[in-house]
């Protein structure tokens, strides 16, 4: 279905609004204003995101209350009836029409993200989810209202007690009601729809780094007894997420690479990247591949990787590094990347979803080091590869020698860091500082962990390539202030499990 046509059935919403209009005058705004208020601080104003805001009831509502409200739709048929309901009910919150595939906001905007019966309608639920994540404060709360709407048209024994509610439904109160019209070609573009919910909410948002609870069953204190009687086959979840605080490390290193994005490196030079591509690809089996970039970047792994053929997808923690990667590789007319906005550690794919992982010069910035590297074993496919470049970068912060060579270096050629790309008052401090702190930075790697690490993990090293130190060459010109190494590992899950 094109976007045209998906607008189309949401365009209108003069009978939705004849819904929230009944709910602004029922009890049911102040339950639902209960049910909110009580995962937010007594007495606190928040800035709060309300997606997919339709006629505006849950805007409206928390206006009322006092908090700050956004509040999104695509239909600006339905923001015109929100904006009606906002100035009958004497309440200002701002209304923008806007794709929720495409989030125009910062991140860290929000203290609260909240939406009701939206979810299902979702195209892409795990990029969703993800922007989510990145406009929602560190400790902020997303609540997500929805039930398995749609499911019995996928489920034979499911539907027939649907429509046997339907039946007693009429002959109840008198009225003929369909609990929903079965449109399969708009459907098709639902995946929701189809999976068993809210357990799958939760597997991701607990992937995605969020502390998830559920309530099976909020109808019970919201619904009218019609509502009841009539969806008591799809009982009204409500699935509460906390974004956890992330590491102090991880904290400092975006906000480092959100100001580097502006000023690190890409070679659009075709023989650049198909010398990358070709390091990696040394190892890859052949045939079609599903590739994932971790620590993305500006997209130089993942562009060398795709102009190869494979079906590559990038995530990086920073979205201003995003940004300049798929700018980077819309220069080379790349279409085979997809990119999301998310840390190494904290990724919204289901199990066994890739062929290959690969990464360069991140391992050394992870503050959670194992845990990470589980997540990469969970999405990797049973025997897929994990390739990662990296170097003992920081390790001259805990040791003498790896010091002297650095020290030794920088009388060669002048300078530190390689790249002049930044500017000389380019502040490196927040990164040199936060780096030494941790853990990758503290042992003399590969030997002092990924080869006693990775084996513990689930991973079976086959390659392992290293390039010494300080190699000077004729003419005292010195190359490489640390151990350079390449891994090469078979995820050997299966034999685990």
């Amino acid at each position: 279905m094109d976007n045209a046509m998906r607008d189309k059935v949401w365009a209108g919403g003069e009978g939705y609004d004849r819904y929230i209009q009944a709910e602004l005058n029922s009890f049911r705004k102040n339950a639902w204003k209960h049910q909110l208020g009580q995962h937010f601080p007594e007495g606190a104003s928040l800035d709060i995101l309300d997606v997919g805001t339709g006629p505006g009831f849950f805007a409206c509502i928390l206006s009322e209350e006092g908090h700050k409200v956004t509040g999104i739709d695509r239909s600006e048929g339905m923001l015109a009836h929100a904006r009606k309901n906002a100035e009958a009910l004497g309440v200002s919150p701002t209304f923008l029409q806007m794709d929720v595939n495409a989030l125009d906001f910062d991140d860290e905007t929000f203290d609260a993200i909240v939406l009701r019966n939206v979810s299902w309608t979702l195209e892409h639920p795990e990029k969703v989810y993800t922007e989510f994540r990145r406009v929602l404060k560190q400790g902020g709360i997303l609540l997500i209202y929805d039930a398995n709407w749609h499911a019995h048209f996928y489920d034979e024994e499911l539907l027939k007690k649907v429509r046997a509610r339907e039946r007693r439904f009429f002959e109840k109160y008198g009225r003929e009601e369909i609990v929903a019209t079965e449109n399969k070609e708009y459907l098709a573009t639902c995946p929701m729809t189809r999976r068993h919910r809210p357990d799958w909410d939760k597997e991701l948002l607990t992937n995605l780094g969020f502390k998830v609870s559920i309530h099976e069953d909020v109808g019970a204190d919201v619904y009218e007894e019609w509502e009841k009687d009539l969806y008591g086959e799809s009982p009204l979840f409500e699935i509460k997420a906390v974004r956890e605080v992330a590491p102090e490390g991880e904290q400092n290193m975006h906000k480092y690479w959100q100001v580097r994005s502006e000023t690190f490196g890409f070679s659009e030079r075709r023989e650049d990247l198909e010398s990358i591509g070709a390091r990696f690809a040394r190892y890859l089996p052949e045939g079609p591949l599903k590739i994932l970039d971790v620590g993305t970047g500006t997209g130089i792994i993942a562009a060398s990787l795709a102009l190869l053929g494979y079906d590559v997808t990038g995530v990086d923690l920073c979205s201003n590094m995003i940004e300049k990667a798929k700018e980077n590789v819309a220069s080379l007319g790349l279409d085979n990347i997809e990119f999301y906005c998310t840390s190494a550690g904290d990724l919204p794919f289901e199990d066994d979803t890739f062929d290959v992982v690969v990464n360069r010069n991140l391992t050394w910035a992870l503050p959670e080091p194992e845990k990470t590297f589980l997540q990469w074993r969970r999405v990797l496919k049973p025997r897929g590869l994990l390739i990662y470049q990296d170097g003992n970068h920081y390790y001259y912060k805990h040791n003498e020698t790896a010091l002297q060579n650095r020290e030794h270096l920088k009388e060669i050629r002048g300078e530190y860091h390689p790249s002049k790309l930044a500017g000389p008052d380019f502040d490196y401090s927040l990164c040199d500082d936060t780096a030494a702190t941790m853990p990758m930075a503290m042992v003399y790697r590969p030997y002092e962990w990924d080869d006693v690490v990775l084996p513990k993990l689930g991973f079976h090293i086959i390659a392992e390539e290293i390039s010494r130190p300080q190699e000077l060459l004729r003419f005292e010109i010195g190359k490489g202030a640390s151990t350079g190494f390449m891994i090469v590992a078979i995820n050997g899950k299966e034999f685990l499990e």
